[in-house]
């Protein structure tokens, strides 16, 4: 998931290993970022977040969920650049399902 990406990446600042955790994320053949926009994250951590995001473009899959729109990423992320600058990285080579008026099916699988 998503906060748990960027407290990982955060963590690794204090101990200074945060190239070889961006390295090791940077290495998987494909990297599954679960409710992106969950949380609110410090300028550090969308640094090192798109760091790693740069370092996989192009190169690696990576699969992003959110219940955002892009045009809300910025609520976020708070930094109008690096957010133009994510989503043009992410959406150069890739497909966008949006889901938007697909019915749950968590209130259909609910045996209340």
């Amino acid at each position: 998931m998503f906060p748990e990406l960027v407290e990982m990446l955060y963590q690794s600042i204090a101990d200074h290993t945060e190239q070889k955790v961006v390295k090791t994320f940077a290495s998987y053949d494909c990297l599954l970022i679960d409710e992106l926009g969950l949380i609110e994250i410090d300028p550090v951590q969308v640094g090192l977040f798109f760091t790693l995001m740069h370092k996989r473009h192009k190169k690696k899959t990576t699969l992003i969920t959110s219940n955002l729109g892009f045009d809300q990423w910025n609520s976020f992320f708070k930094n109008s650049q690096l957010t133009a600058a994510l989503i043009d990285r992410l959406t150069e080579n890739s497909h966008i399902i949006n889901m938007r008026n697909c019915k749950s099916l968590r209130t259909r699988l609910d045996p209340q």
